[in-house]
């Protein structure tokens, strides 16, 4: 596979936060008969405009200051669904996803990882100048720049990476949250994007093959969070532990 798909921009359209409010018996008369709404629909009504979310470091922010919002995800399921941009890099994938690449989503064995490194350098593309993507994990310590030594996966929603980074205990154990928001630079290494469909389509992934360089531009703590880990004996341990925004390029 040959080929460049521009930025995907998820935020083209802002999502926007609403507080909602109960309709009058008389509007929701109204929403029903002259605008097509079930009674359901028009039980509810938008109130008052809270928040506008128009970046991905916004979406980041956000995603830590409230944990999740499930409206947001559902905005960026809806702008990949009628991107342009989004349709080209899908284009440029192979029609079947490769073996090595669905049991590295499905299973994220470690006897997977050289397999699927190989099939994401045979099968995968160079994404855009300027895409943002998120990871959530743990910044390795004082560094500044690293190459990675094994796939680097990432997502088009912040959900999904802050899950990420809170999976089998991670943010526990680092004794921090990091929200990555990932601006692709002078990109070298190729990735592979994910199809949206599928058992794990709702992760909206994107791999990088191994030998990416990463590059922290700045870190900036949000908020405080409760961290989780279930122990061997299924007691759960809980701590606060800081989150912090952390503004990452690779190439």
């Amino acid at each position: 596979m040959v080929g460049k798909a521009a930025a995907v921009n998820v935020f083209a359209t802002p999502y926007e936060v609403w507080t909602r409010r109960r309709t009058t018996t008389e509007e929701m008369l109204d929403l029903h008969k002259n605008k097509g709404l079930s009674l359901i629909e028009a039980f509810e009504v938008k109130d008052k405009l809270t928040e506008v979310v128009s970046t991905h470091t916004e979406a980041a922010i956000r995603m830590l200051r409230v944990g999740a919002d499930n409206g947001l995800e559902r905005h960026i399921d809806n702008a990949l669904d009628t991107s342009a941009e989004y349709r080209d890099l899908r284009d440029l994938m192979p029609p079947d996803v490769p073996e090595a690449l669905s049991s590295y989503q499905g299973e994220f064995s470690e006897d997977n990882l050289p397999l699927a490194d190989e099939a994401i350098k045979a099968h995968g593309v160079e994404i855009a100048e300027g895409q943002f993507l998120f990871h959530g994990g743990h910044w390795p310590g004082d560094r500044s720049s690293f190459n990675t030594s094994r796939p680097f996966s990432t997502s088009f929603c912040p959900q999904v990476a802050l899950r990420n980074a809170e999976w089998k205990g991670k943010a526990y154990d680092a004794g921090r949250v990091d929200l990555m928001v990932v601006r692709v630079t002078q990109p070298k290494t190729k990735a592979y994007a994910y199809s949206r469909e599928g058992n794990h389509g709702n992760e909206k992934e994107v791999v990088f093959a191994s030998g990416a360089q990463l590059t922290r531009v700045r870190e900036t703590h949000i908020v405080n969070i409760t961290a989780y880990k279930i122990t061997s004996d299924l007691q759960q341990k809980k701590k606060t532990v800081p989150a912090y925004l952390v503004e990452v390029e690779v190439s």
